[in-house]
């Protein structure tokens, strides 16, 4: 993807990234959750 066109449409595979665990703090992989369910939220200012 290039950097000009950042915004991804409806059945696009999304980039792979890493954040860490809520919980425990360590890292997690999106390729490391494939095939199962996933809700992923994006909030700001909400903790």
């Amino acid at each position: 993807m290039s950097r000009e066109n950042k915004v991804l449409s409806v059945g696009d595979k999304a980039p792979g990234f890493e954040l860490p665990d809520a919980v425990s703090g360590e890292p997690v992989k999106l390729a490391e959750l494939l095939g199962q369910p996933l809700m992923i939220y994006f909030g700001r200012g909400t903790w």
